[in-house]
């Protein structure tokens, strides 16, 4: 009698069983975490519309294990049935459970923050042991997926394997890419549904991980598309934004600059108790003295992103940092670069590690001259949290260090201890709960009597000039409302006897801050897109980004509007310092507000992605070039 054929595994048919395993496990996470972080984006339409992403993240996920089980079903007589879908489910649920904690702090997904992940590994080990009744679930949905068999088929064709092989990369490439015609998939498709929310809702986010994986190793951005406005009426909109000014031709005023980026505080977590207690009664003593704002609005949600707003004054690629990618080989004319050349001493201090996301590096190629970061701090009163040391410590080792600087200098200070939602042993938290919500004023309340120590210790010394202290926030987390609420930042600049005390007449911009500290040092900045928020004329100029929405905020109202479709937009009342009002009907006014916006935003892609971003204000400002670094490649 004829032997029958040796089963062995029938590979197009598991990778269809693991494809559908996996969707339903990816597909249910992204319905449960939407349902609690964004539920107002999940439905009608973003709960089926995103299944594009679970099954492309699944395919692919299931074509590699496929791709390893097809070689072992040649070699092995005798093959594992079971445990085969157990790495790629690894690799699917801590992706999304990276994600989601990354949502968490910051209100969108994970994309090219991927790539940098090893440079925090340690702090992220952290943040997934105190996560852990997450991973005790992980592991029991791993031990369920264990049990899952590979289908099995007797092959009477020489080549079937072969064959089903082809037939599974052929599938897996046309669900990954999402078809056969036009361009292939990726994140911002999500855009698409013109709702912030329902974008967020729709993308899955172990996809948008390992696509950020992919695309952050090449260490290139790719511009927004942004052809809805002529260029004619985009540069004629933008001339009417700015007005024609001179840049300052005198010496520099010899003054010190401290410029403190208060580490992901947000303006709406420092509203009093319900009791009446304040938040961060230090931060609010030293505002009444200074010039301030709760509404400082922000150019992004990362670090980098605060930096490149504050420092360098010009618009980040919306959703993006140019750290660590190709637009960063080109030169900026940024402050500390302007101070360094002029004899300021600069010194960028960070309370995590010195290179988290590329951070020290980005600060150095901005201007300052040095940068240090936990690894430089050996002497410490409390122990680190998952990030790095707590403020007082880096406090402490930023002014040793300030010692020993010469006059002027200037110090940027990113802080750490609101990196974390934990307070140490042997500080009294302002409120006694382990919820989230406590956690996030406790590190706050704790930030804010480190930071107060921090003004009073350098107006205690000596100086041979003059300081300007900045307090301002690098970007928000957490934050679980509108757009608007989690762009408004806190602010304030100190220099008594030189800046009168009071609230922003207008909204201000992160960007406002270099050309508003250039304007008290004399210093020109004619590269700024920023305007001196000591120049009572400036225009108001405050536009904010999430998730392909653009919002711009004007004296009274806000319009947001989607970018690949200006006219899908949706106005809002706002009268600071209160919050954003309730949706209105958008007037002509806001929809020329929209186009200006719209104008303002592709003018400044277009020159950052050109390496002409000298150009653009000095264009719109009809300034000439004579004080101007050269904007292009470095040799």
């Amino acid at each position: 009698m004829p032997t029958a054929p040796r089963r062995r595994p029938g590979l197009f048919l598991t990778w269809l069983r693991f494809l559908v395993i996996l969707t339903l496990i990816t597909w249910g996470l992204r319905l449960v975490s939407d349902a609690v972080m964004t539920p107002e984006g999940l439905w009608p339409t973003a709960w089926w519309w995103g299944l594009r992403f679970d099954l492309a993240i699944s395919a692919l996920l299931a074509g590699l294990t496929t791709l390893v089980l097809w070689p072992a079903s040649r070699l092995l007589k005798r093959l594992p049935r079971r445990g085969w879908l157990v790495p790629a489910s690894i690799l699917l649920l801590f992706a999304q459970l990276g994600d989601w904690l990354y949502w968490q702090e910051t209100g969108r997904h994970i994309g090219y923050e991927a790539a940098e992940l090893m440079n925090s590994a340690g702090s992220l080990g952290g943040m997934l042991i105190s996560h852990w009744p997450y991973l005790l679930g992980i592991l029991v949905l791993l031990g369920v997926v264990s049990r899952v068999p590979v289908a099995e088929t007797r092959h009477r064709v020489r080549f079937a394997p072969e064959l089903a092989m082809l037939a599974v990369i052929v599938s897996t490439v046309l669900i990954v890419r999402g078809g056969v015609s036009g361009v292939p998939q990726s994140p911002d498709d999500a855009l698409r549904l013109g709702n912030p929310d329902a974008a967020t809702a729709a993308l899955n986010g172990a996809y948008a991980a390992l696509h950020g994986l992919q695309r952050g190793q090449e260490h290139a951005l790719a511009p927004m598309p942004l052809d809805w406005m002529s260029d004619d009426e985009a540069r004629s909109r933008v001339n009417r934004l700015y007005p024609d000014v001179s840049p300052s031709n005198g010496e520099p005023r010899q003054m010190n600059v401290a410029f403190v980026l208060l580490e992901s505080w947000a303006s709406v977590f420092m509203a009093p108790l319900d009791n009446g207690r304040p938040v961060t009664p230090r931060f609010d003593a030293l505002a009444e003295r200074s010039l301030h704002s709760d509404d400082l609005i922000a150019g992004g949600r990362r670090t980098t992103e605060g930096m490149f707003s504050l420092f360098c004054s010009y618009q980040n690629p919306p959703g993006q940092t140019i750290a660590q990618t190709d637009l960063a080989r080109y030169d900026y004319d940024c402050l500390p670069e302007r101070l360094a050349q002029a004899g300021w001493q600069t010194a960028f201090f960070q309370g995590s590690h010195e290179n988290t996301s590329g951070t020290g590096a980005f600060a150095q190629a901005l201007g300052f001259r040095e940068s240090l970061g936990k690894e430089d701090i050996k002497q410490r009163q409390l122990p680190e949290n998952h990030w790095g040391v707590y403020d007082r410590d880096l406090y402490r080792f930023a002014l040793e260090r300030m010692g020993k600087m010469h006059e002027p200098m200037l110090v940027g200070i990113n802080t750490n201890t609101t990196h974390d939602t934990q307070v140490p042993a042997g500080i009294t938290p302002l409120i006694d709960s382990d919820s989230r919500a406590a956690g996030i004023r406790n590190t706050l309340h704790m930030a804010d009597e480190e930071v107060g120590d921090f003004v009073d210790a350098i107006e205690s010394r000596d100086w041979q000039h003059p300081w300007l202290i900045v307090l301002v926030s690098d970007h928000t987390s957490r934050v679980e409302g509108s757009i608007l609420e989690r762009s408004r930042l806190p602010f304030l600049l100190y220099a008594p006897g030189i800046v009168e005390p009071g609230r922003l007449s207008r909204t201000g911009h992160q960007r406002d801050i270099a050309p508003t500290l250039a304007d008290l040092l004399d210093l020109p900045l004619p590269e700024a897109m920023g305007h001196s928020l000591l120049d009572p004329t400036a225009p108001q100029l405050a536009e904010y980004h999430q998730a392909g929405t653009l919002g711009w905020v004007m004296d009274d109202q806000v319009v947001e509007f989607s970018l690949l479709d200006p006219t899908q937009g949706r106005c809002f009342g706002w009268q600071p310092p209160t919050a954003q009002g309730p949706e209105q009907a958008c007037d002509e006014r806001a929809l020329q507000g929209a186009k200006n916006a719209y104008a303002l935003t592709q003018q400044a892609q277009r020159h950052l992605f050109d390496g002409t971003t000298a150009e653009f204000a000095r264009q719109a400002r009809q300034q000439t070039a004579d004080h101007s670094f050269a904007s292009g490649p470095m040799p």
